[in-house]
């Protein structure tokens, strides 16, 4: 989803969704966000399944001297 930056309010980016709702988003997620910026906002499922294989990976390889 893709949010236009509609202005900057103090703490706040007022920012327009896809149905022209307005939303607010606090600025310490985007500082350098400007009037006009887009902000692309994702969704990412089973990231945590992921993450956790890559560490048991890198677990692994520590384990065994850098060999899997």
């Amino acid at each position: 989803m893709r949010l236009t930056v509609d202005r900057i309010e103090e703490d706040y980016i007022v920012a327009e969704m896809p149905d022209l709702t307005m939303v607010n988003i606090p600025r310490v997620l985007a500082p350098d966000a400007k009037e006009g910026d887009v902000i692309r906002l994702s969704l990412y499922r089973n990231s945590n399944a992921k993450l956790k294989a890559e560490i048991k990976e890198l677990e692994s390889k520590l384990r065994h001297g850098g060999k899997a």
